[in-house]
């Protein structure tokens, strides 16, 4: 039996029953004398164990198997306090995850605006986090670097080298084709349709489908005719993806149509008190059912307000005031009776966009869709306004506010706060806990501040609170170390 299966076997069955062995000579090593039998025992399975680990050899691998190495990284790294406070926030962070996880994003741009990267040593954890955090993973270029991107395409798989061929969408797996196709939309809208158009006839119906939906980015009247195309598909969800793209744009030819489609149908009646009569759509002929008036059900009654619900999305909005001879404002006074009317309305007010309609429909209701339609200071005045008149449930402006960009203006921060210390307010305190440290500027700092070291029963208001003061100061301290 060898030592090393000795030296097992003492260890398995113990040393009153096996006694530990004596090391071979030619390890050229023995345990210290005077050691009882276990102290010899422990002595040698360290003896043994560093042993096996140096005569452990490599797994030899076919150099083809090795990544490339990566190119070189000419962009500065951030130093000093800068890297130190990144290094803070991934290992030791003293503020919660959340706040961590803006902080870790706010130091991605700072570094992208001072043109510094992440230093290559902090390089494993920061991807780590965005693994599972898409802010942060959203924020990770430039700030990452060559050898940032180089470490992301060995997690996915991709070669370095293979990043370029990328590009041909054709070739990639539907739902990467999809993603690279987006890309390519955001970026260059006419390639993208371009590429698309002279591909169509090769794709499955599910990709002209996923496909087409990517033009939902930067849609505009150069579109038309692959819609129009589209919309004679035999695949009814390319059909439909067409239809709904056609309904944001007003000038088109389907918009046209379908605003013939709903002239018939809109009257005024009345004297004194003058308001809407609205009929009917007929059955659906071939023109329409191509259009995507959706068809007579098999069975049943036909869903005629469902026909209207498809004409009032696909016609232009100046239809109503055409029919009213009145503004958007004053037309929708007539349509008040009308529930389902004016929601449709407004959908399609957000889709296309139409200021004058969505500004006379924020007069009556707050809803998100109208909101980001609007520039962002006006935005912010209209919230501000619903806000201090109080005619809307606080809880009503909770997603309004959180879908606003960051940081709000100074007014709207202040009445916010205001808002939070007002009575029964706690709950809209938790609702925004998670956006209001990032959303509240730099001045308003202090007023969260001097809110916090009111006398306040209230948990939740004082987290609130007490997370955006420590937000803002960590992040004066981000802003101060890349200047």
């Amino acid at each position: 039996m060898t030592w090393l299966a000795e030296l097992r076997t003492a260890a398995l069955v113990g040393t009153a029953r096996h006694p530990a062995p004596t090391p071979s000579v030619e390890l050229g090593a023995l345990p210290p004398d005077g050691l009882s039998s276990e102290e010899s025992l422990l002595e040698q399975a360290a003896l043994a164990d560093a042993a096996t680990r140096a005569a452990r050899r490599s797994t030899i691998l076919d150099p083809a198997d090795l990544p490339e190495p990566a190119p070189p990284d000419n962009t500065p790294q951030a130093t000093g306090d800068a890297a130190r406070l990144l290094e803070l926030l991934l290992t030791q962070p003293p503020v919660g995850l959340e706040l961590r996880n803006q902080l870790v994003t706010d130091w991605l741009r700072l570094a992208e605006a001072a043109g510094q990267r992440v230093p290559h040593r902090l390089l494993p954890k920061l991807l780590e986090l965005a693994d599972n955090r898409f802010a942060v993973a959203e924020s990770l270029h430039p700030a990452i670097g060559v050898r940032g991107r180089w470490l992301e395409d060995l997690k996915a798989g991709v070669p370095a080298t293979d990043r370029a061929a990328s590009a041909d969408w054709t070739e990639l797996k539907s739902a990467d084709a999809t993603t690279e196709l987006g890309r390519l939309r955001r970026e260059d809208p006419a390639a993208a349709r371009e590429q698309l158009a002279s591909h169509w006839d090769t794709l499955a119906a599910r990709e002209r489908a996923a496909h087409l939906a990517t033009f939902s980015t930067n849609l505009s009247d150069g579109d038309e005719e692959l819609l129009e195309r589209a919309l004679d598909d035999k695949a009814k969800s390319v059909r439909d993806v067409a239809a709904g793209l056609l309904d944001r744009l007003p000038a088109s030819a389907r918009s046209g149509r379908m605003a013939d489609r709903l002239r018939p149908l809109v009257h005024l009646k009345g004297v004194l008190r003058k308001q809407f009569e609205i009929g009917l759509p007929p059955e659906p002929d071939a023109a329409a059912l191509r259009d995507g008036i959706p068809p007579d059900r098999r069975t049943g009654e036909p869903d005629r307000l469902a026909r209207l619900d498809a004409v009032v999305r696909g016609a232009p909005l100046e239809v109503w005031t055409a029919a009213s001879g009145r503004s958007p404002a004053a037309t929708l006074a007539l349509l008040k009776e009308e529930p389902r009317i004016l929601e449709t309305i407004l959908a399609t007010a957000a889709l296309q966009a139409d200021l004058d309609w969505v500004r006379a429909l924020l007069d009556v209701r707050t809803d998100l869709r109208l909101l980001n339609c609007l520039p962002r200071n006006e935005r912010e005045d209209i919230l501000i306004r619903h806000i201090k008149a109080g005619t809307d449930h606080p809880f009503s402006l909770v997603e309004p506010l959180r879908a606003l960009p960051r940081p709000w203006g100074l007014h709207l921060a202040g009445t916010v706060l205001d808002q939070l210390f007002a009575k029964k307010s706690s709950g809209l305190a938790s609702m925004l806990a998670d956006v209001l440290p990032a959303a509240l500027p730099p001045e308003a700092a202090e007023q969260a501040r001097r809110l916090l070291e009111q006398s306040d029963a209230d948990a939740g208001r004082r987290r609130v609170l007490r997370d955006a003061v420590q937000y803002h100061s960590f992040r004066q301290s981000l802003t101060e170390a890349f200047r």
